[in-house]
């Protein structure tokens, strides 16, 4: 077994005033997807999840650590993140990166309160907002 460390730094000067964060955090390992995916406006996938480690496939509730950073200059990347019955969808900017730490969702249209109802993901999926690009994934289970 691996251990994975995570170090996300923020640097911000603002009207000369310093708010440098930084955070540590280690996750175990024993496989690793590192992969470049080129996306064009046609979704496709980018990761599954299943009850089996196969290619290209996080064993359920296995996962990690999990990042996809879009590596263009210019377009958004739309992800759908999806499970048996429900998904949502976040846009990652240019540079941006999106970041799981846990392999469930719980999505609700209905605009009231409810109970989280954590259910494993199934699916990734990605596409460009406009043209073609590049976007990584580092995923670790």
């Amino acid at each position: 077994m691996a251990i994975l460390t995570v170090t996300i730094q923020e640097e911000l000067v603002l009207n000369g005033r310093n708010f440098d964060v930084s955070n540590i955090s280690t996750f175990s390992a024993t496989e690793v997807i590192h992969r470049m995916v080129d996306l064009t406006t046609a979704e496709k996938s980018i990761v599954l999840f299943a009850s089996e480690n196969e290619a290209g496939t996080i064993k359920d509730a296995q996962l990690s650590y999990l990042r996809i950073t879009n590596l263009d200059d210019a377009a958004a990347v739309n992800l759908r993140i999806r499970n048996a019955a429900e998904e949502y969808f976040v846009q990652v900017v240019p540079g941006g990166s999106f970041i799981l730490t846990e392999d469930k969702l719980d999505a609700d249209a209905t605009g009231s309160e409810e109970t989280i109802s954590l259910a494993q993901i199934d699916s990734i999926k990605g596409a460009s907002a406009s043209g073609s690009l590049q976007i990584e994934v580092f995923a670790t289970s």
